[in-house]
């Protein structure tokens, strides 16, 4: 089994969980290539068994490029067993952690010209000191708006990582 697993990652965070699923697959015998979004190659079909991607939420939005990518490459996902896991601060309120709860990606989705076979919705990290200032005021409103941790010094993993090893063996059953 080959698998192309392809993050967008903004921090680092999505990327840290792709490696995670990397090290799954791997121990159970399944080639894995893990790929920034930024380079990821056309696809053709029949390269890989089965084609994941992971994107990071960033003020309500995927990466732009993300649906280029997916547009420039809709036949051969829409051809191929494919997954989907969407990183989002958010998703840490049991209110957003589904795909059909997830506010974000049910709206991508609706527009997208690509249904993948499984999406999992993940909560991201919290880590102020990994932000511009911009962005870390911003990420402190965002956080006082929905009820959550303010200290601009706070640095806290909300990912429920049984959750992503579910995900990762729901993958390997598509």
């Amino acid at each position: 089994m080959k698998y192309l697993l392809i993050y967008s990652s903004r921090f680092g965070y999505t990327y840290k969980i792709a490696q995670i699923l990397e090290k799954q697959w791997t121990a159970a015998g399944i080639l894995v290539s893990v790929v920034n979004l930024n380079e990821a190659p056309a696809l053709k079909l029949g390269d890989y068994d089965q084609i994941i991607i992971g994107a990071s939420i960033r003020y309500g939005h995927y990466a732009a490029k993300l649906a280029v990518w997916l547009r420039q490459n809709q036949h051969v996902l829409n051809q191929s067993r494919t997954a989907f896991f969407s990183v989002s601060i958010l998703a840490n309120k049991p209110h957003r952690s589904t795909p059909e709860t997830h506010t974000y990606t049910r709206k991508f989705f609706e527009k997208s010209p690509w249904q993948p076979d499984v999406i999992g919705i993940f909560a991201g990290e919290l880590h102020y000191a990994k932000y511009n200032l911009i962005d870390r005021y911003m990420m402190k409103l965002v956080m006082k708006i929905n009820k959550g941790e303010t200290n601009l010094k706070a640095h806290i993993e909300y990912t429920d990582w049984q959750k992503v090893r579910e995900f990762g063996e729901r993958v390997m059953k598509i």
